[in-house]
């Protein structure tokens, strides 16, 4: 049974994800969730994640990343079916039903160059609609000088993808329009839309900075074989069961499957 506090999000705070694509919520999840699973990250961030060769350690760099952690460890499972998150996922998509694409976990080293540039999130799902959104959540504090995320006001209304090192010619560097970015403590979170561009800044200070991130769609949201995109492998090569339920997927149909499970949220 999903975990439901209806107070975390506000019409205000709603309309303001609508207007500028991205919010911060504060105070998410409870101490006994962040400590639940910074466990849970640190315990995976040495093994190789579903989607990676179990034969082979993951390969060190400046910032580690894992996904759809959720499909072998209990604890990223229940962050996405028991915690608030669905239910702050739901809220600001004003959505009736909701699916779980997948999570993930991001750690920035100490004083790395583990730069993340300019993108959009849409680009790399194979989903399409408007429903859609990222939840960030802080394992750590969160500053400018560990690699907080920044995101370009509004950027999710001008209707374009942008994949990070794409460099388009209607894309250039920020600086005619407004930046958004937050300090943040461990269990807040940052809601952004699927099309809002981002980027993170370098970790140069001497903590690690910890996040999970989980996937969400909505109402409108259908499959859309999009090249290049999520799971990055084909499917014939994934010996997960629950893929296999993508394997006779059209684009335009629903995208409710064994992957992309339909959670319930009790309002």
């Amino acid at each position: 049974m999903l975990k439901v506090d209806t107070q975390k999000i506000s019409p205000q705070q709603v309309e303001a994800f609508e207007r500028d694509g991205v919010i911060c919520v504060k105070n998410a999840v409870d101490d006994i969730w962040v400590e639940r699973m910074r466990t849970a990250v640190d315990k995976n961030i040495s093994i190789p994640g579903p989607l990676e060769n179990k034969n082979a350690p993951r390969p060190q760099g400046s910032a580690e990343h894992a996904s759809s952690i959720w499909l072998i460890d209990a604890d990223f499972r229940a962050l996405a079916f028991e915690s608030p998150l669905p239910t702050l996922a739901a809220q600001v998509l004003k959505s009736k039903k909701l699916n779980f694409l997948a999570d993930g976990f991001f750690v920035k080293k100490p004083e790395s160059n583990g730069r993340i540039g300019w993108h959009n999130d849409l680009p790399y799902w194979p989903v399409q609609g408007w429903q859609c959104c990222k939840i960030w959540l802080a394992l750590d504090t969160v500053k400018q000088e560990n690699g907080r995320l920044e995101y370009i006001k509004g950027s999710h209304q001008w209707g374009k993808e942008l994949r990070e090192r794409s460099n388009p010619s209607w894309f250039v560097e920020p600086e005619p329009h407004e930046i958004l970015s937050w300090d943040m403590e461990a269990g807040d979170c940052l809601i952004h839309h699927f099309l809002t561009i981002h980027h993170s800044v370098t970790n140069i200070s001497s903590t690690q900075r910890r996040a999970i991130v989980t996937n969400w769609t909505g109402d409108d949201v259908t499959y859309y074989q999009r090249p290049k995109a999520w799971p990055f492998k084909p499917l014939e090569e994934i010996d997960v069961p629950e893929f296999n339920s993508l394997k006779t997927k059209k684009s335009g149909e629903p995208i409710d499957c064994d992957i992309f499970p339909r959670v319930q949220v009790h309002r």
